[in-house]
């Protein structure tokens, strides 16, 4: 790519803006670019990225993964964990006359899902990869469509629909915001996480498998704009820092991890989102 091809400024796909720069990486990577907009903080994958797009639907997303790609008892017991945390956070925010449905974009094996139903919600899901969709189905029988959400066609609409770090995957944002949106009932709540990239040299240590997943890099402000800008209302905003637990590992550098958690907001590496929709 030319040095001219890097500077050309392109167009942001959350606020449409030409105020944008080229990301410089600490150790530059070959066939990943990145722009930064200055106008809504949204850091994004320029169109010139060289990298081959991770086919999904079979299996490469999962696969590539180091850590969480089969779904054993590490798996079930961290997405165990997150889901009771998940709950907990999002049901301080129903009304009382709330209708317990819920469509799950990227929903993965279903735990989360799984936890609800057994709750008494009607539960949907959204999953392209083969294998977390096999066990969703066929081990926790749950109603999920096997296909990528650009090809998922709203049939109804939801009274939660939630995203649990697949926002920054999804390409087109405004479209398949807009798309989300049309999903959720009046009054209804849209549930995002994602990694907070606030700092933004924080990009230098993300995973290989997600910086060529990932379409873009959420800061607390950049996702406050483009959720704002398409007739929700947030609720909450914060960062944290998980303790994992999981490993004999996680468990032996837990109290580092607790110390972690006093950083600032910026810092804390997951940002995470309810809002209700407008009117």
């Amino acid at each position: 790519m030319s040095i001219q091809d890097i500077k050309r400024k392109k167009t942001c796909p959350s606020c449409y803006s030409n105020n944008n720069e080229h990301f410089s990486f600490f150790r530059p990577k070959e066939n990943i670019r990145l722009r930064v907009c200055f106008d809504c903080d949204l850091i994004f994958k320029d169109t010139n990225s060289s990298n081959e797009t991770l086919k999904v639907q079979e299996g490469e997303y999962y696969s590539s993964k180091k850590i969480g790609s089969l779904v054993d008892q590490r798996h079930l017991k961290h997405h165990k964990r997150r889901a009771r945390n998940h709950l907990h956070y999002i049901s301080k925010y129903f009304d009382k006359d709330f209708d317990k449905s819920v469509l799950d974009i990227g929903c993965g094996a279903g735990i989360f899902l799984d936890y609800l139903k057994q709750k008494g919600w009607k539960v949907e899901g959204i999953e392209p990869d083969p294998i977390m969709h096999s066990y969703a189905v066929r081990k926790l029988g749950l109603n999920i469509k096997q296909t990528l959400f650009c090809d998922w066609a709203p049939e109804k609409e939801y009274s939660l629909v939630y995203l649990s770090h697949v926002l920054d995957d999804l390409p087109d944002l405004n479209q398949n915001i807009n798309k989300i949106s049309k999903s959720i009932k009046k009054g209804g709540y849209l549930f995002i996480e994602v990694p907070n990239h606030s700092w933004p040299f924080r990009l230098n240590f993300e995973k290989e498998e997600d910086l060529n997943m990932g379409h873009y890099f959420f800061s607390i402000s950049s996702l406050e704009k483009i959720i704002e800008n398409n007739n929700f209302k947030i609720l909450d905003i914060t960062t944290f820092h998980l303790v994992h637990l999981n490993t004999i590992f996680q468990k032996i550098i837990s109290p580092i991890m607790v110390l972690l958690k006093l950083r600032t907001k910026k810092y804390r590496p997951y940002l995470r989102l309810i809002a209700k929709k407008g009117c």
